[in-house]
This record gives C-alpha cells, sequence and structure tokens, in this order.
C-alpha cells in the first residue's frame, strides 16, 4: 500500500502465462484493477524463479523483489558442468507498479570450491558448494543511518549443497553431501541502486543424509520489518533436528 495514498494497492504475482513475475494495480482501494504489468528477470538469466514481494518507500515509489534464475559452469579436473544459480532481482516503479525498471541483483548464489588443493596427481580435492538462494522477503523503511531516506532491506536463505570431491582412477565424483542454510540480509539504498555485501542474520545449521544422520536441521521463511526508527528485525522458521517434522520447530 502506497503510504502517500492508501486507496493505491500495488499486489505481486506468479502468472504462469508469462514467462516472468507481474504486477496488478489498483487506485481505489482494491474495488478495481489494472494489470498484468510484466516485471523483468536479470537479462542473463533464464527466467524468474517466482517468490514476489512488493513494497512502497515513503515517496510513493514501489520496489518489487523476485528470484531470477540463471546458471553457472564449473570445472572438476576434466569435466565441466552447469548448475542452476539464483538472484534477489529487485526492480522499481515510479508510476505506481506499471511500468518497472531493469532489475538489480541484490544478493546472488555462486559454486564455490572450499578447503581445495591439488594432490600429488595433479586432481582437484576438497569440497564444492552449490549455493541457491531462496524466499526473499522485503521491507522498506527508514534507514538508521539516514533517517530522512528510506533503505530497503531483503532477507533470504541461503541454501548451500556441499559435496567432497573424490576419484574413481581418473573418473572424478562428488559424494557425501551436506545441506548448510543460513538466513541472510543485503539493504539497498539510493532507492535500491546499491546493495551491501550480504550478513548472516542466523546461524549456519546442518542437514546430513543417510542412515544415522544426526543433523537435519533447516532454516527457512524469513520475514523483515522495519521499526519507524530503523531497526531492523527478521523472524524465521527453525526446524532444530526435528526429523518428519514432529513438532520442535521454533520461530527464531
Amino acid at each position: 500500500m502506497n503510504p502517500r495514498n492508501p486507496d493505491h494497492i500495488v499486489v505481486g504475482v506468479i502468472d504462469y502465462n508469462f514467462p516472468s513475475v507481474t504486477s496488478y494495480v489498483s487506485i481505489d482501494g482494491g474495488q478495481t484493477w489494472e494489470g498484468p504489468f510484466q516485471v523483468k528477470y536479470l537479462q542473463r538469466d533464464l527466467g524468474t524463479g517466482g517468490d514476489p514481494v512488493v513494497g512502497f518507500d515513503r515517496k510513493g515509489n514501489a520496489y518489487y523483489a523476485m528470484l531470477s534464475i540463471g546458471e553457472e559452469e564449473f570445472r572438476v579436473g576434466p569435466y565441466v558442468v552447469v548448475d542452476l544459480v539464483s538472484s534477489v532481482a529487485v526492480s522499481t516503479s515510479s508510476d505506481g507498479g506499471r511500468a518497472w525498471s531493469e532489475p538489480i541483483s541484490a544478493a546472488r548464489s555462486d559454486i564455490k570450491l572450499r578447503r581445495s588443493f591439488i594432490d600429488e596427481a595433479g586432481r582437484l580435492r576438497g569440497q564444492i558448494s552449490f549455493e541457491f538462494i531462496d524466499k526473499p522477503w522485503m521491507a522498506v523503511g527508514p534507514d538508521k543511518l539516514n533517517p530522512n531516506e528510506d533503505a530497503v532491506y531483503v532477507t533470504y536463505t541461503e541454501f548451500a549443497t556441499v559435496y567432497e570431491i573424490f576419484y574413481s582412477g581418473e573418473l572424478a565424483f562428488l559424494a557425501n553431501p551436506v545441506v548448510e542454510t543460513t538466513i541472510k540480509l543485503v539493504k539497498g539504498t539510493n532507492q535500491g541502486r546499491a546493495w551491501t555485501a550480504p550478513v548472516a542474520v542466523s546461524p549456519t545449521v546442518v542437514r546430513q543424509f543417510g542412515p544415522g544422520a544426526g543433523q537435519k536441521r533447516v532454516l527457512q521463511g524469513s520475514n523483515v520489518a522495519v521499526a519507524p526508527d530503523g531497526t531492523v528485525y527478521v523472524a524465521y522458521l527453525d526446524t532444530l533436528d526435528d526429523g518428519e517434522m514432529r513438532g520442535l520447530a521454533e520461530i527464531k
């Protein structure tokens, strides 16, 4: 809802008629609607991943956050493999949610080597981490460092599936996966044109696989809000080591 005009509402939706997410606009408190208006995903990506979130600043500018899905190549020994990566893409609208700017990546996942080294046979050893950003949420509110301006805060879950690199002869393969999850936050200023590096809101927790796996913990579903004094609050679900959801989860 536009704080300058409470009858002005923008809704973000996943619309399966289009390759991207869309917005709908009402200027009479929700009695009638205009749209759909398409919101672009990042130019180098394959398409949208959904999860739309909409907000307004005090000046009446609208913001639209969503997932944008791309792909990255990585190499293990002689093999090149392609895997999906994701961004939280943020667009802005100065005309009330009808026309949206080219999106900017507020945060993007990656494929990373960890504790890697080359063994005596010249083969890559260590771990590979496949990251994926999921379930963003967004809030717009006073910037504590500049109270006369609003900042854009986006939280999300970073999933990192980590594999050990093994070899059978010259054949490389990945094994012993664990999934690490962390709730992270990025802050956008200058109407979403500039973004900070991600900071961890939560600890990083681990889910293991296989018989006898002792850790089954996952974080997800973050929600962010900004108080009038610029204090930022984040809530999220922590499953604890809950297995098949026996009711041990907590809201942190």
